[in-house]
């Protein structure tokens, strides 16, 4: 019945998936690299862990860049159904642009400050209008499980969205002090591992979107 929602979604779906993937990768590589600090830059076991922790970034930001565009892809085809994803992919878009803006202005930490937060209001708006998108759809359908599903997983991504973008702010203006330095990066290691639970109800939210869909 939605054929180009359909095809939109499942390849939504599939860039969850990278992305998901690519913040383990994130994660992993951030604890493997401060443990190589921590062991000391000029020991060769610390050298090793620093390598390991970049190599494994790198492959994490590769990975992030390959599910932005297929993310972008499957938004624009489900739009052509469901004008929620219009607006999903208008954030995106934004977010692309922020992303360049922060790239661009790597030395300016005020501009650079101003980019992050624009790309963390912009993941917001996306998952929030593919969340949505993905409520009307089953709500047209008269299927009320994945409609319900759909608003449950919504909230629990902007709580976390948000906490995350709390988490840039406090970085930025507490990113010098030492104390907070640890403190940050401890509650940074934890807002990863809860990111890596939503990621599991989003995509959970996409495949049962997909299977209805799919009918």
């Amino acid at each position: 019945m939605f054929k180009n929602a359909y095809e939109g979604v499942k390849k939504i779906h599939k860039a969850e998936i990278l992305a998901m993937i690519a913040t383990i990768l994130l994660l992993v590589g951030s604890i493997i690299g401060a443990t190589g600090i921590q062991a000391g830059e000029s020991t060769a076991s610390g050298e090793g862990l620093l390598v390991g922790g970049g190599l494994l970034m790198i492959a994490a930001a590769v990975l992030m860049i390959v599910a932005a565009i297929m993310s972008i892809i499957g938004v624009n085809r489900a739009s052509k159904d469901e004008s929620a994803f219009k607006n999903a992919l208008i954030a995106l878009l934004f977010g692309i642009a922020a992303n360049i803006l922060v790239s661009a202005s790597s030395n300016n930490t005020t501009i650079s400050s101003i980019g992050k937060t624009l790309e963390n209001v912009t993941e917001i708006l996306a998952s929030y209008y593919i969340c949505t998108g993905i409520i009307n759809l089953a709500d047209r359908l008269s299927n009320s499980e994945v409609s319900a599903r759909g608003k449950k997983v919504r909230s629990i991504l902007m709580g976390i969205w948000v906490a995350a973008a709390v988490m840039n702010v406090l970085t930025t203006l507490f990113g010098t002090d030492e104390t907070m330095q640890e403190v940050i990066g401890i509650i940074a290691v934890v807002g990863g591992i809860i990111s890596i639970v939503a990621y599991f109800l989003y995509i959970g939210l996409l495949g049962r979107a997909k299977n209805m869909l799919a009918k």
